[in-house]
């Protein structure tokens, strides 16, 4: 089993009375109301459940429920679709130039062709799942503060818990991180709320401070960049976080904070990542320990024996080995040709747009696609993935051709921050802020190099060409959409893709879909609450 800090779906809920979880909560919001499953004897008992209920938390980016792939911990949240990264992807993904999902599942088309509501089921479960982390998480730091520590006579712990703490606060600035991306404004709590209260809204500038403001506190709590174990975040996540944070600042909070960005790209770069020499590595079943380990900053650990989920990267992996179907259309993958091991049959569900494609040199290593027996137009939208090329970057196979541990659920461990990202935020933060280009040109061109094509001058880097590289290089990597919004190409028609708009050459989207709805019943449950403008 690989080492990942035994985020099993066994380990990761082995002390779910000491936490928040599906027994106390409802079908519409996530509140908390009985206060006595929280207790202190657990703690007293047995000094691992400190880390065990970190282990929990990280567990709510991986899995679904406490016992198996098809359990939730969320009542009435589906196990599939409700898995936290698998609807993150979902909406950053298929919304976009870079994806299409062939299934009719409710919600699906929508989201494809620009046209969601509020009840869109995927836009409801990443709510849901935002709102779970958070709850989760400062009911953790509410038990594990040092004057708790002290009164179960564990003072001597502090220093350790410490640690745990500031990665706990880590793991909940990203999901708010992901609410001010996808919503905008959304219902806060933290360590303060008392259990059974409702969260308050706060609009997009107040969460971008308030997750400014907890990565910036716990940095000198977390480990040293490359010190802590694998699956775990350090001080470089921190740093990634908030060059993300600070790229984003003129369209989240109208602040020009490029120069700031660049200083937490320089902090990533010298803190001794490296480059891998194979990119499609990266995307392998033992990612976590070949030769690409060294670029990866952060991952959500996946394992196909011990960490078992219908989402996360078994989904992507699956959605996208193709079958072919009943009509007669057989362009499917043949193991034996690509060296997969994507499942029984695979699921048969997700394509490139045309646009994806036409973005690569024919010499670019980068353009892993399969498209035998393929259309590359998306004439309709069906359930017949004849129509869109596969994508074999992801793949449930290792380095050296071994099949992964399992057929179903994959090895692969999802690639959250990688030392590429930052090479192409700091390039992009020193086009917006006319300043480094020099160096800006030098870490494209390691990218490029690396995938076998041509290099840049400085003058090539302009904002459309930096949009560009960053398909080229991070596609299906789960950041298209807020890329497309940051450089004002994701609505109106200025930029166009096959079905967006709902027409298949393409056509306008209104500026309000920048944003997701909040789910109507959590506006029905949660009178604090108040939609998005345009819904």
């Amino acid at each position: 089993m690989k080492n990942i800090f035994k985020i099993t779906k066994y380990a990761a809920f082995a002390v779910v009375s000491a936490l928040v979880l599906s027994s106390c909560l409802n079908d519409l919001d996530v509140i908390p109301t009985d206060p006595s499953i929280i207790t202190d004897q657990i703690f007293k008992d047995n000094p691992d459940a400190y880390k065990q209920n970190l282990a929990k938390i990280y567990a709510g980016l991986a899995v679904s429920g406490p016992t198996d792939a098809g359990s939730s911990d969320i009542q009435g949240l589906d196990a599939g679709y409700g898995q936290y990264m698998r609807a993150y992807w979902v909406m950053q993904e298929v919304t976009t130039d870079e994806a299409i999902l062939h299934w009719g599942d409710a919600g699906i088309p929508e989201l494809a062709t620009g046209t969601w509501n509020t009840s869109n089921q995927f836009i409801r479960a990443m709510y849901l799942r935002i709102a779970y982390q958070s709850r989760v998480t400062s009911e953790y730091l509410n038990i594990t503060s040092e004057d708790k520590l002290n009164s179960r006579g564990q003072g001597n712990l502090i220093p350790e818990v410490k640690t745990y703490r500031a990665e706990a606060r880590f793991l909940r600035a990203l999901s708010y991180f992901h609410a001010i991306d996808l919503f905008g404004n959304f219902g806060f709590l933290d360590e303060n709320t008392d259990l059974g209260i409702l969260p308050i809204q706060k609009n997009r500038a107040e969460l971008v401070d308030y997750v400014e403001s907890e990565l910036l506190a716990i940095i000198p709590d977390l480990k040293d960049p490359r010190t802590n174990e694998y699956g775990r975040v350090d001080k470089a996540a921190a740093w990634f976080l908030l060059a993300k944070l600070y790229l984003n600042s003129q369209v989240w909070a109208e602040k020009d904070r490029n120069a700031d960005c660049i200083k937490m790209c320089e902090n990533i770069i010298n803190a001794g990542y490296s480059i891998a020499t194979n990119y499609n590595y990266l995307f392998l079943a033992d990612n976590d320990k070949n030769s690409s380990a060294g670029e990866y900053i952060a991952v959500i650990p996946q394992d196909g024996l011990h960490l078992q989920a219908y989402g996360c990267m078994t989904f992507i992996i699956q959605a996208a080995t193709l079958t072919g179907d009943s009509t007669g259309y057989t362009g499917k993958y043949v193991p034996e040709d690509i060296q997969v091991n994507c499942g029984v049959g695979g699921w048969n569900g997700a394509t490139i747009r045309p646009e994806l494609y036409n973005k690569f040199d024919v010499a670019d290593k980068r353009a892993m696609f399969f498209t035998h027996g393929h259309e590359l137009d998306l004439t309709v939208l069906s359930s017949n993935t004849k129509y869109g090329y596969g994508v074999t970057k992801f793949r449930n196979v290792t380095s050296a051709g071994v099949n992964g541990s399992d057929g179903n659920f994959v090895d692969t461990d999802y690639p959250l921050f990688r030392l590429a990202d930052a090479y192409l935020m700091y390039a992009e933060a020193a086009v917006r802020s006319n300043s480094n280009k020099a160096m800006a040109a030098n870490y494209v061109n390691q990218l490029r190099a690396r995938a076998g094509i041509s290099a840049v001058s400085q003058s090539d880097l302009t904002t459309d060409f930096i949009l560009n590289e960053r398909a080229r290089e991070l596609y299906w990597e789960g950041w298209r959409r807020q890329d497309l919004i940051r450089f004002g190409k994701f609505t109106g028609n200025s930029y166009v893709w096959q079905w967006k708009g709902n027409s298949h050459d393409g056509t306008v989207i209104a500026d309000f879909r920048k944003l997701f709805p909040l789910p109507e019943d959590q506006l029905q449950m949660n009178k604090n609450l108040k939609q998005n403008p345009g819904y």
